[in-house]
């Protein structure tokens, strides 16, 4: 597993690079998505966008070298376009498709934090509930930690993942399946040290997210995995999500950037990854889950509101973020949105409120350059939103 162990002391680093970019070049387009009022009404026409869209997308996946990659758009009551480019698997030659399924790496963090809320509407759990109540075996300084700085990434807990970055050759047993809670023990026994006292500091922590996945199992009595079907996926009709645990027959194949071009990444298994990071998707599944999100059929318009609300205020180090939702500007724009990554995936998805527009971008590849996904998106959206001189 060395290659394995590399690859993901790669992906981390390329993972803290998405927030450093640059904007591209405006993009000289007419209003694809035509404004009326507020709400973005005009119905474009899936050739306007493809005409429009497809040298945006050769460009960007020119620059990050992507084998495949699937985009969605959907502009309010427009119709919803998705559109696949490159090749979902090189050795056979599929090409990306609307249907093929990508891992969508920390997107999958807003799914898991709806699953809280939707415990604490049924009366389960309160966000301010110390983790200990439900997890009692954690260590003392960790008890007292509530479920909402676990969501918010401000209980001071450290970010395990990052300790496969900093030495990949440390102990770890990628070939298993791992329970959350089996996960979390795993990981207290590399460091059982809190980063800060909970409360005091912004810290990204995917190991957070493992915390609450074994929360979610816990109080619900379900494997997560089964909760979130029953729960969400079934009810509202996304047949193509899962707890990514085994590999769907549309499951794109991942790919990392080698000396001599992409290469097949070693197997993790998903668990790995856990709540924090563990689902598989399609892009219009992605704009479909968005959809319900802001429109309170996921979890109630008030718990919406606190998922989407600022929960790091006056927290050291701190930048807008909710309940596994970031919250700031995109490309001088408004936005709730998450970027996603695993071993050899790259994603994003995006809603724009003032427009009304959300943009899915699934990629199977993951190189020196995954952070020039975000300048993607970015010019995706003036495509989609400048105006004409």
């Amino acid at each position: 597993m060395e290659g394995a162990r590399w690859l993901l002391s790669v992906l981390l680093v390329a993972l803290t690079l998405i927030g450093c970019r640059q904007r591209p070049a405006d993009v000289e387009s007419g209003p694809l998505c035509g404004r009326t009022g507020q709400a973005m009404t005009e119905q474009p026409l899936s050739a306007d966008l493809a005409a429009a869209l497809d040298p945006v997308i050769a460009d960007g996946m020119a620059s990050m070298a992507a084998v495949g990659l699937t985009l969605a758009v959907q502009c309010a009551d427009s119709p919803l376009f998705v559109k696949g480019y490159g090749e979902a698997d090189l050795d056979t030659a599929r090409p990306a498709a609307a249907g093929t399924v990508y891992e969508i790496g920390s997107i999958s963090k807003q799914f898991t934090a709806a699953a809280i809320l939707k415990l604490v509407e049924e009366d389960r759990l309160e966000l301010d509930d110390p983790v200990g109540a439900t997890l009692p075996d954690l260590p003392a300084d960790w008890q007292p930690i509530s479920l909402r700085q676990l969501l918010s990434h401000t209980g001071g807990v450290p970010d395990h993942y990052a300790i496969f970055r900093q030495d990949p050759t440390t102990p770890f047993d990628f070939d298993r399946a791992y329970r959350p809670a089996e996960l979390v023990d795993a990981f207290l026994a590399l460091d059982a040290h809190l980063a800060a006292p909970p409360g005091t500091r912004f810290l990204y922590s995917t190991t957070d997210y493992a915390m609450v996945t074994a929360v979610v199992e816990a109080e619900s009595g379900r494997d997560y995995g089964v909760y979130m079907a029953d729960t969400f996926f079934g009810p509202l009709g996304l047949t193509d999500t899962s707890y990514c645990t085994t590999s769907p027959p549309a499951m794109a194949t991942g790919y990392t950037i080698g000396p001599d071009g992409p290469v097949p990444a070693p197997a993790i298994h998903r668990s790995f990854f856990s709540g924090g990071g563990g689902l598989c998707s399609t892009a219009g599944d992605l704009i479909r889950w968005e959809r319900a999100l802001t429109e309170g059929q996921v979890v109630s318009p008030a718990s919406y509101r606190t998922m989407s609300t600022s929960n790091t205020e006056g927290v050291a180090g701190s930048v807008p973020y909710g309940l596994g939702l970031h919250l700031g500007e995109l490309g001088g724009r408004e936005a709730v949105y998450h970027e996603g990554g695993t071993v050899a995936f790259s994603s994003w998805l995006v809603y724009y409120p003032e427009t009304d527009l959300v943009v899915a971008l699934l990629c199977n590849t993951l190189g020196p350059e995954a952070a020039r996904m975000l300048d993607l998106v970015v010019a995706v959206t003036d495509t989609l939103l400048a105006t004409e001189d």
